[in-house]
């Protein structure tokens, strides 16, 4: 913990009183150890004004305890939608609790403590096979693909959500003053209202990747290595393993996200990248020993529902008889 440093003299300026007891009101709130507490001891010591100071602070905070919930939204610079519940901190009114006890330094001085306290934080997480669709407190929506995880936290300054697996589609509420990110692996995609989805699994040939599609508005994206793109409706971008941007191509707006219809599309996918998208949503048992089999490609949009009919279907499009043992399948190429 930083402890600020002690004045070799008494300060004659009440804003710098203030100041010094607004730093040791916040950091005795994060954390407190014998030497904290013996320098802070030794600064209450020092002057009367220290300890007026800090009791002044300490108590006009005790009081915003007891403060109802409609005055807590006067009070919080941004208060939650009509019909719409945020969770209010108390250091986001840490402030006010300054500014009513000692003036515009004590604000200065914990204003960034505020922006980095959350108003909203939730966990989302779905299984495979399962989808799921949360609605955010501004508004905005995210819908989840199997096998995904996130975490949403909106600050009084920015929206941010943090997909750490899987994939999701985003339809985001315009609010300028709140940016909206995304943040996947080494990707950041900002916003300020759009759909989109993002994907970063570790299937395949995308292990390690991240995807972005645009299904309508504009995104920025930044990832580890420079430049910054911006994509529009219908173009798309994705990560090598290294994180780095690849060039921008296009997608049919209809296809992103087409997960949500319980759809998986292929565009000249080798088969064994389409059967571990498949295991995505349902356990396969499937077994492919020739790399030459695997390597095969294959195009079309398939029901993520109907996998066990997908693989039944595929000698009549590709060069391959569907062997079954027991409970496993195996994919040979046809003779």
């Amino acid at each position: 913990m930083r402890r600020p440093t002690l004045p070799t003299d008494a300060s004659s300026h009440d804003d710098d009183v203030v100041q010094q007891a607004a730093t040791w009101f916040v950091q005795r709130r994060e954390r407190t150890d014998a030497a904290g507490d013996a320098a802070f001891a030794a600064w209450l010591a020092k002057r009367a004004a220290h300890r007026e100071a800090y009791d002044r602070i300490a108590a006009t905070w005790a009081a915003l305890g007891a403060l109802r919930e409609e005055d807590i939204a006067r009070l919080t610079p941004r208060p939650a939608s009509p019909g719409r519940r945020f969770f209010v901190p108390r250091f986001a009114l840490a402030g006010t609790a300054v500014a009513m006890a000692g003036g515009a330094l004590g604000w200065k001085l914990l204003r960034d403590e505020w922006l980095r306290t959350p108003t909203y934080a939730q966990r989302f997480e779905t299984r495979r096979g399962e989808l799921q669709t949360v609605s955010l407190p501004d508004g905005s929506t995210v819908q989840l693909d199997t096998a995904t995880q996130l975490e949403a936290r909106f600050f009084p300054d920015r929206r941010e959500v943090r997909l750490t697996h899987g994939q999701a589609m985003f339809t985001v509420a315009s609010d300028a003053r709140a940016p909206f990110n995304v943040f996947a692996r080494s990707v950041t995609v900002t916003v300020i209202g759009t759909r989109f989805a993002v994907r970063c699994t570790d299937t395949g040939l995308e292990r390690g990747n991240v995807r972005i599609d645009v299904e309508e508005g504009r995104v920025r994206v930044a990832a580890a290595s420079p430049p910054l793109v911006e994509l529009v409706a219908g173009q798309t971008v994705v990560t090598d393993a290294a994180g780095r941007l690849e060039p921008v191509a296009s997608v049919s707006p209809a296809d992103v996200g087409a997960w949500r219809e319980g759809r998986v599309s292929f565009d000249d996918t080798t088969l064994a990248h389409a059967l571990q998208e498949f295991e995505r949503y349902t356990a396969l048992h499937v077994v492919i020993a020739d790399p030459s089999v695997a390597a095969m490609h294959l195009t079309g949009s398939f029901d993520v529902r109907q996998a066990a009919s997908f693989i039944r279907a595929l000698p009549r499009v590709l060069p391959v008889r569907v062997r079954s043992h027991g409970d496993m399948t195996e994919i040979v190429r046809a003779v």
